[in-house]
């Protein structure tokens, strides 16, 4: 259930959205993608493909700033009327289901890969799905403070890691530089700068009047921004210097195989059971933030409290249907993921985008 609260929340966990959301499409899906692409080119390709997405993540506060009503879906209803909002609303849709069976299928294939390859992913996936049903019940701003909480968690994960593998960088892993043609190197781009979109379309299930400190509310955003697309930047970079153009390539987690190599002054060893958390935790927050799109998608009926539970259920067995095994899931990411989010969340939000710029030009001519 999502109530149609009013209750407000705060801009640096309102931001911190894009931190948790960004780790867990690159985690097995847009590092792997990259590498395999781009290889022990990748780190300097994730500078090119953050200032590009700089682009989009300024069209999304664009609508933030200028969205009178509650969230994005509100919104094309209110600037499109009910037929063209409804279809933009729709297509939406279909990209934040798409993306949930994607990450879901993706985490639960994790667990499998490197801790329980003889556990069944159906049942991971069920094990995912329970805690989303209670957390999704909730209303937004519980969601946002959840988040929060883990973002702190999984920044200070992520520093003992940089900390425990320091000793494993080899900087000669970081040639030859400038090894890839030009279209592998496009590619990269286009899927780092493409699957940034996920991350950033999260922030539109709220709008600037739902924030109560709105004067940091920019600055807070832009901060977010950097700091995540640094973070990411070094995850790659650190991957490379401890696994090597040779290993990158070969697993389908790399950012984890890095940190099995973990060793902090010989005391603590071999915790990547631990750190391996934080993979879970970004996941976890991303697929909040998009159980609460799709339930705000619903119609509100006496059924509402359970629709978070039908929403497993469906998640559960369109997963099944669309991904029987890991190879079938691979191939979907790597033929058409870039193409589903291009079409399914980015087009309709740079169509908002162009329609509230008409409206506010319109609105100033009028003024005059």
């Amino acid at each position: 259930m999502v109530e149609k609260d009013s209750e407000k929340i705060y801009s640096l966990g309102y931001s911190f959205i894009i931190l948790s959301s960004f780790f867990a499409v690159f985690l097995g899906i847009g590092s792997y993608l990259m590498f395999k692409n781009t290889r022990n080119d990748t780190y300097w390709v994730c500078i090119i493909g953050a200032l590009i997405s700089t682009i989009i993540f300024f069209i999304i506060r664009y609508i933030i700033n200028n969205n009178d009503y509650d969230d994005i879906y509100e919104l094309n209803k209110g600037i499109f009327g009910k037929f063209f909002g409804k279809l933009l609303n729709f297509i939406l849709l279909v990209g934040f289901i798409s993306v949930a069976c994607i990450i879901l299928f993706n985490n639960a294939n994790f667990f499998n890969a490197e801790y329980l390859p003889d556990t069944s992913i159906n049942f991971l996936k069920a094990i995912i799905l329970l805690p989303l049903v209670y957390i999704s019940s909730k209303n937004l701003s519980s969601i946002i403070k959840m988040n929060q909480v883990l973002c702190f968690i999984n920044i200070g994960m992520f520093v003992l890691s940089i900390l425990g593998v320091f000793a494993e960088f080899d900087l000669t892993n970081l040639e030859p530089f400038l090894n890839v043609s030009t279209g592998e190197i496009f590619r990269s781009i286009l899927i780092y700068v493409t699957l940034s979109t996920v991350p950033f379309s999260m922030l539109l299930v709220a709008s600037r009047k739902r924030i109560k400190d709105t004067e940091r509310l920019n600055g807070n955003l832009l901060k977010t921004f950097v700091f995540t697309n640094f973070l990411q930047f070094l995850v790659i970079l650190i991957t490379l210097l401890v696994l090597g153009e040779k290993f990158i390539s070969v697993f389908r987690f790399p950012e984890h195989i890095a940190l099995k190599q973990f060793n902090l002054f010989n005391i603590l060893q071999r915790i990547e059971n631990f750190l391996a958390l934080q993979f879970y935790f970004s996941s976890f927050s991303l697929m909040s933030f998009l159980f609460y799109y799709i339930i705000k998608a619903m119609p509100q009926t006496k059924l509402k409290n359970y629709y978070s539970i039908a929403i497993s259920v469906f998640l559960y067995f369109l997963t099944s249907v669309l991904f029987t095994n890991t190879i079938v899931f691979v191939e979907v990411i790597e033929k058409y993921i870039v193409y589903i989010i291009l079409i399914t969340i980015l087009l309709p939000i740079i169509i908002t985008f162009f329609r509230l710029l008409m409206l506010k030009k319109y609105s100033n001519n009028i003024n005059k």
